[in-house]
């Protein structure tokens, strides 16, 4: 089954389609006001209970991008690309991309930084 999450302009996941957590919310917010301390204890929180989560790793990749641990950011990136299988996304343009295909998106950005 593919499972399919809204993203914002910044590519970043905002929702869960299955199922929807509070703290999911929560962390959106976080990311939209560039609060990364509140986003990533949100993330970590969420990945605790559902380690797999393709779309937690995807954000809490962005934050670690996002306040300079490339290392971190760069390791869930390949492990995404690595292991998920057709996951969609929904781009806040009303497009979609595979998650897999923003993991590879992430990880360029990563090299253009350095």
């Amino acid at each position: 089954m593919r499972k399919v999450v809204l993203l914002s302009s910044a590519a970043l996941v905002i929702g869960l389609a299955f199922p929807a957590f509070a703290s999911d919310d929560v962390a959106f917010r976080a990311i939209q006001s560039r609060d990364w301390p509140a986003a990533e204890k949100q993330l970590l929180a969420g990945l605790e209970k559902n380690p797999e989560n393709v779309f937690r790793q995807l954000n809490l990749a962005w934050v670690y991008a996002q306040t300079g641990r490339k290392a971190e950011a760069a390791a869930i990136y390949q492990r995404i690309i690595m292991a998920d299988q057709g996951s969609v996304a929904a781009l806040a343009s009303r497009e979609s991309a595979s998650v897999k295909a923003l993991a590879e998106k992430g990880l360029e950005r990563l090299a253009i930084a350095n």
